[in-house]
């Protein structure tokens, strides 16, 4: 931009518009609110008259209330020395300290975001399709639940996954900056199409007879499980990073909630086709896991609905930045050479140039992150929430509880009723937990969803050990409901944010990347042992997981922080007190 329209810039915005409105609808809130004091522009409230917005201070991913640290109600503080004004009840702030930024959603924007979702439908229907077709699957490759040893290997088969959801997550990075988010999101859907090829094709070799533990058709879906995995991990950095790159910081808490709802809504499609009754058979479950390839599909046939990430292409050539110029024009509905076009993309490459708003794979510091004390601790903080979300047991119900329900006496019409209830109840929490973070802020919610998963652990220990009572089974449908609804409360959500929050921006895409594979590691440890484990406790199963969410509970309390209506800087300096 050049000299004289930068200052026309400066001039145009340097005294507060005094426009007013009555009533704002939000997308994506359920909050009612009072008429609110003025109302700015994109151009105005994020790069103009609000520059040290406190919209400026959230790292440029996309997760469920990301946005709700620094706004409330839609309402924004004009500055980060003002954060704490927009959290106060209606009527105390002064109306020089909170403005109202609008949430204007472009066509574009909606079919971008479409686009790059059908990846996270992959990574949900692969995380959740082993499940309740198992008995099936474990029939037709030889591995009978009858013999301990297939259980080991059963066990392998769905862990490995996590391994693979490792490696890929280490990956999804660089991919992306080698070949840009586009290209990376596409190469994603085809290696999830691969694999998918690899999982059906393994009912072809079969077994002759049970036990075979390591048969050609054991192997291939080993291998089809790894590539599906690794497919997975780089969808949970590649997704998050296009969604938050594409949209407004305004948005990206609301792009991050179409992220998590499609992935459980995809789990939910996947656990209720693969029951006995519909594609969980014998013969059909093969054609049942290439139903993966469907929206593969159509992300390569609609490609051109998915433009390049604005942003990296910002921070490359001149050809490219111009380039990025059109499709930031085009996101925003507004003409190529305005002003919000031209304001934004400065700023993208600002931040590209100085390296303050680095993403995954933009050159992050780990020597840096590990040699500075006060960061260790908020790397403490989210690697051991993150690893305790896993070892809380949470995907054990979704990829065994099918097997340990059944061994501990619970019908089969049951087992398949708490599969699809937990799933459903996953589905309808996603849909309120960014409203809850907005009023009552993470470490309440974290708590109360610690506390109910606990309770919900002991109510299934005393199902499962008195099998055969006529309150056995409605007491089991209620004990796992509970144990999965209380898990997206809090402890499904919270963890995956705080890496966004607890870091400083230029450290929060390593800090997200290392938390992520303690993770997908934790994943993998807790579903190879699980099965193991289920055979020698029987129906006390699940107690090791509630004692591990007890110690759980005290770490929240020494240690983890409130980070709603705070910067990145207080939180990081109470963590460290």
């Amino acid at each position: 931009m050049m000299d004289d329209e930068r200052t026309k810039f400066k001039k145009n915005f340097s005294t507060p518009l005094l426009s007013a409105v009555d009533k704002i609808t939000s997308w994506g809130s359920f909050a009612h609110r009072k008429p609110m004091r003025r109302m700015y522009s994109e151009t105005d409230a994020i790069f103009g008259k609000l520059q040290p917005s406190p919209l400026h201070d959230l790292a440029p991913l996309a997760y469920p209330g990301l946005g709700s640290r620094v706004t409330h109600n839609n309402s924004v503080a004009l500055s980060l020395d003002q954060l704490g004004a927009v959290f106060i009840d209606d009527g105390e702030a002064s109306e020089d300290q909170i403005v109202v930024v609008e949430k204007r959603v472009t066509a574009p924007l909606v079919w971008a975001t479409f686009m790059a979702v059908l990846c996270s439908i992959q990574f949900g229907w692969n995380n959740a399709n082993m499940n309740t077709p198992s008995a099936a699957m474990r029939a037709d490759l030889g591995l009978l639940a009858v013999f301990p040893e297939t259980n080991a290997v059963w066990g392998l088969i769905v862990a490995i996954f996590c391994l693979g959801g490792l490696m890929g997550c280490m990956l999804g990075a660089t991919v992306a900056d080698a070949f840009g988010r586009k290209g990376a999101l596409l190469s994603i859907s085809a290696t999830f199409a691969v694999g998918g090829l690899l999982q059906a094709a393994s009912a072809v070799p079969g077994c002759a007879a049970p036990p075979c533990s390591m048969s050609s058709g054991v192997v291939m879906m080993m291998l089809g499980r790894v590539v599906v995995g690794v497919a997975s991990g780089a969808t949970t950095v590649v997704v998050p990073m296009y969604l938050g790159e594409i949209s407004l910081p305004h948005l990206r808490g609301a792009l991050g909630t179409i992220f998590q709802l499609t992935c459980v809504t995809a789990m939910l499609a996947a656990q209720v086709l693969g029951i006995p009754a519909l594609m969980g058979r014998s013969g059909v479950w093969p054609w049942y896991l290439l139903l993966n390839l469907l929206p593969a599909a159509l992300q390569f046939a609609l490609q051109h609905k998915l433009p390049e990430s604005p942003r990296w292409l910002a921070g490359r050539t001149a050809l490219e930045a111009e380039s990025a110029e059109s499709i930031l024009a085009l996101l925003r509905g507004v003409p190529v050479d305005s002003l919000e076009v031209m304001q934004e993309l400065d700023f993208m490459q600002q931040g590209s140039g100085k390296g303050n708003f680095d993403i995954p794979g933009y050159k992050p510091s780990l020597r840096h992150l590990l040699r500075d004390r006060s960061l260790r601790r908020s790397l403490t903080v989210c690697v051991t929430t993150l690893v305790v979300q896993q070892f809380s047991g949470i995907n054990n119900a979704f990829n065994f509880s099918s097997t340990f329900l059944s061994a501990n006496g619970i019908p089969e019409s049951t087992v398949t009723l708490i599969a699809v209830l937990m799933n459903v109840g996953n589905v309808v929490i996603s849909l309120f937990v960014v409203y809850l973070m907005d009023e009552l802020g993470r470490r309440p919610l974290i708590v109360s969803s610690t506390v109910g998963m606990i309770c919900s652990i002991f109510v299934l220990t005393v199902a499962l050990t008195n099998a055969g009572h006529d309150w056995t089974a409605p007491l089991a449908v209620c004990a796992v409901v509970g144990f999965v609804t209380c898990f997206g409360i809090g402890m499904g959500p919270v963890p995956w944010l705080l890496p966004a929050e607890v870091f400083p921006m230029e450290l929060s895409a390593i800090g997200s990347a290392i938390s992520a594979s303690s993770n997908w590691l934790a994943n993998f440890v807790v579903g190879l042992v699980f099965l193991p484990l289920a055979s020698t406790l029987g129906g006390f199963c699940f107690l090791p997981f509630a004692f591990v969410l007890g110690a759980f509970l005290v770490f929240v309390y020494y240690r983890i922080p409130e980070t709603r209506g705070k910067t990145v800087e207080q939180i990081v300096k109470e963590i460290n007190n």
